[in-house]
């Protein structure tokens, strides 16, 4: 930046001098014609310099809006809502696969072109919601806050409730019921895990 520094006189004859000697030195700065003023060249570059150019937006952000990350205290209105970018891709590019894997208990889909579908799935991908930041995969306190779910539904009688891998839109869930796919654990499970996980959170926020 340009500062503009005060180089006041103390002295009128100091004043009468230095007018002098910038009358007497004003013929030989001054340009050529049709020349460039080299102070003045310097200026109008500093002036005109362009800003770097910043990173371009993701185009598909641009067109369907940024993904949002889930809560786990949403309404069941507000997780629809968050899956509507991703929705309206899928609707947009391959029909067939709209509701597939956003909870709306869509059926399976009639995939006529395997190839067009997996193009539609990877592209639409980055519009899904980001997981609850207690069950994200990227979270490196994800498993514990996990497991103090599972210790909760455990103590509501779920004997058979397991922590699983990350699915594909990165969120570690839970498994009910087990290899016997035992009933009582599972109608306990869906009972309690909504319950527990509010209970987890506070512990970990505790």
């Amino acid at each position: 930046m340009l500062r503009t520094i005060d180089r006041t006189l103390p002295a009128a004859a100091g004043a009468v001098a230095l007018l002098a000697a910038l009358t007497a030195c004003s013929a030989s700065a001054a340009p050529e014609p049709g020349g460039v003023d080299d102070a003045d060249a310097g200026i109008a570059t500093l002036e005109t310099e362009a800003p770097a150019p910043s990173e371009a937006a993701d185009p598909l952000f641009a067109e369907y809006g940024e993904p949002v990350r889930l809560r786990l205290d949403m309404t069941d209105e507000e997780g629809e809502a968050a899956w509507q970018p991703r929705e309206k891709c899928l609707e947009d590019h391959y029909p067939a696969l709209q509701g597939i894997g956003s909870g709306s208990g869509v059926g399976p889909a009639i995939v006529s072109d395997p190839e067009k579908a997996a193009e539609a799935e990877e592209l639409c991908m980055r519009l899904a919601p980001l997981p609850p930041w207690e069950l994200d995969a990227q979270n490196p306190d994800a498993l514990r806050f996990a497991q103090l779910v599972v210790d909760c539904l455990r103590d509501h009688g779920v004997r058979e409730v397991e922590i699983t891998d990350a699915d594909e839109f990165g969120r570690i869930n839970f498994a009910l019921g087990g290899e016997s796919n035992d009933s009582t654990s599972i109608s306990l499970g869906m009972q309690h895990t909504e319950s527990c996980m509010a209970t987890a959170s506070e512990r970990s926020d505790g």
